[in-house]
């Protein structure tokens, strides 16, 4: 298949790791694959740099050692029935989400809470 373009959104992407803080920054173009471990409670800022409507990106969402902790998130984050989803409180788990972008909101698509990740 000589001169086939692929677009970058169906390439194989690595897992990127966001800088934990008081308010968490995800530029989607670059990392549309991460995750983050809350060492704190902390908010989730509206991605930056969307390549498309139509894009997908995923989020793990781990908790420290002490869990517990708790995570708000930007109004461009779109849940079902508008309800933000309460996060796995044991130390050391995670909650994996998923959204679909559609040129001003991210759409929640899928979410898988609780899982043990070692």
């Amino acid at each position: 298949m000589a001169n086939t373009k692929i677009p970058v959104e169906l390439l194989p992407i690595a897992e990127a790791t966001l800088t934990d803080g008081a308010t968490i920054a995800w530029d989607v173009s670059t990392s549309p694959v991460a995750k983050v471990t809350l060492a704190g409670n902390r908010t989730l800022s509206a991605p930056t740099n969307a390549i498309n409507s139509g894009q997908y990106i995923a989020l793990l969402v781990i908790q420290d050692g002490t869990g517990s902790r708790t995570l708000a998130w930007n109004a461009v984050y779109e849940f079902k029935d508008d309800t933000a989803p309460t996060l796995t409180t044991t130390g050391g788990q995670g909650d994996l989400f998923t959204f679909r972008y559609n040129g001003s909101k991210w759409l929640e698509v899928g979410r898988n809470q609780n899982l043990t990740l070692s």
